[in-house]
């Protein structure tokens, strides 16, 4: 039983995702009574069962299909290729199969955490009503993540549009489809179904994709991506939307040019707003449009109550939420001066188009509003052998120091660019200086190897 006879749990979770279940865990192995509350079909939160690991699965399927179409510059004859997308889509069933989440409830009762079905909504301070009843607990762990925003287009809750979450499951792609947001999310399912011969058009009201990396990164993605095919609207507004017979019409506002675009679906990829119409009001928890408000530990502004993942940002990552969890549950159990605090200026971000982007730290602009005058080191991937051997001639490495060398920001444009950026990652975390990285031995031939380059160039 609890350690107050008063309450059913010393901990209730709400949300099964990586911000949720990491600190169930944490917290059910040092003895507590846990459930975790979850309202979604699937246990396992959003990444395992629509985000990201089917659109990685997805991405993998269309990139041997890519490789295929190109094998003839390799001296491959593959013949008439031919897709079979309800076997693309079995595969990526069976990647999200293998994560286990459908074991998800059996998994958590072996650890001792209970599972309650339900939306989850707080009655009081330490009262929580699901599926009609009530629920004390000790403590409370809010990671109950984000949903699609749906800009405020006009006709568009009159058209039948897509998330990321039915874009996933389609039996079969459409011939044409408009994709409005110019994020990752975005980025990612363009590539994916333009490489599947999909007329893809990319909207983004902002004057450049991926807003928030550095804009020679977005731009060289962004020039990649039209020679790939993809037709990218920047600094557009989509205005309105209207179904016409079986397609839909989009009419857009690009500076100020109007236009029109026909297309057999569209995709909503415009960004996510937090989950928090679960009664904060009545728990005394902040929050505003941004998500609930938390200290450096993971605190809300109830003492008892803390918050992790999406629903708090700063990123919207399935790592960042199991970091922050992990932090969370340790100062949930411990006494407060054993208590951890966050830290994101080495988290990585990454954007998983072809070829793939990396980052971790501050831009260059970030690094300047802070009064620094940076030194910065860029190298082409095209100097790397391996991109000589690889036939992929398209990417680039920046690194952006202070005025003594010590890394505080990268950026990556490369194939495997998730995987590199972990070596700028860890520079930046144990402030290493970009002449110790310069002067590392690294393989040849590795893609690595333009990191070295681009450190070696800080001017």
């Amino acid at each position: 039983m609890p350690k107050h006879a008063v309450y059913d749990y010393d901990l209730l979770v709400i949300g099964s995702g990586s911000g949720g279940n990491v600190a169930a865990n944490i917290a059910a192995k040092d003895g507590k009574k846990v459930a975790i509350v979850d309202e979604a079909p699937k246990l396992g939160g959003e990444c395992p069962n629509w985000a990201c690991v089917p659109t990685k699965a997805l991405l993998r399927a269309a990139e041997h299909y890519r490789m295929a179409k190109n094998a003839g510059d390799y001296g491959i004859s593959t013949g008439k290729l031919k897709v079979d997308y309800k076997q693309v889509k079995a595969y990526k069933d069976l990647v999200v199969s293998r994560t286990g989440t459908d074991k998800a409830e059996q998994f958590f009762n072996k650890q001792g955490i209970d599972v309650i079905h339900g939306h989850g909504h707080f009655i009081d301070t330490h009262t929580l009503s699901v599926a009609g009843k009530r629920y004390k607990a000790h403590k409370f762990l809010i990671a109950s993540g984000t949903a699609s925003f749906i800009p405020p287009i006009e006709g568009i809750e009159d058209v039948d549009y897509l998330t990321y979450e039915q874009a996933i499951d389609l039996n079969k792609p459409p011939k044409s489809m408009a994709i409005i947001g110019g994020g990752a999310i975005g980025c990612e399912f363009a590539t994916i179904f333009n490489t599947f011969d999909v007329k893809v058009a990319l909207f983004e009201a902002a004057p450049r994709l991926l807003a928030r990396e550095e804009p020679e990164t977005a731009e060289l993605s962004k020039a990649i991506m039209d020679k790939q095919g993809i037709r990218i609207e920047t600094d557009t507004i989509v205005e309105k939307v209207e179904s016409h017979g079986k397609q839909i019409v989009l009419h857009y506002l690009s500076g100020d040019r109007r236009g029109k675009l026909t297309v057999d679906s569209i995709l909503i990829a415009a960004g996510k707003k937090p989950n928090t119409q679960i009664g904060l009001e009545n728990a005394g928890v902040e929050y505003d449009n941004h998500g609930i408000k938390t200290n450096e530990f993971m605190q809300t502004s109830a003492k008892h109550i803390f918050a992790a993942g999406d629903v708090v940002g700063p990123y919207q990552f399935t790592h960042t939420a199991s970091y922050q969890s992990r932090i969370a549950g340790n100062n949930m159990i411990t006494r407060k001066d054993n208590w951890q605090v966050t830290d994101y200026h080495s988290i990585p971000r990454c954007v998983f188009i072809e070829p793939e982007i990396a980052s971790v730290g501050l831009t260059e602009q970030q690094i300047r509003d802070q009064g620094i005058v940076p030194r910065i080191g860029t190298a082409p991937i095209s100097q790397i052998g391996r991109s000589n051997t690889e036939n992929m001639r398209d990417g680039m490495v920046k690194v952006v120091t202070n005025q003594k060398g010590n890394i505080l920001g990268a950026s990556i444009v490369a194939p495997h660019a998730g995987e590199m950026i972990h070596e700028l990652a860890v520079a930046i975390k144990f402030d290493i200086h970009a002449h110790e990285i310069s002067n590392m031995v690294h393989a040849f031939p590795t893609w690595s190897e333009a990191i070295k380059v681009a450190c070696g160039n800080i001017e």
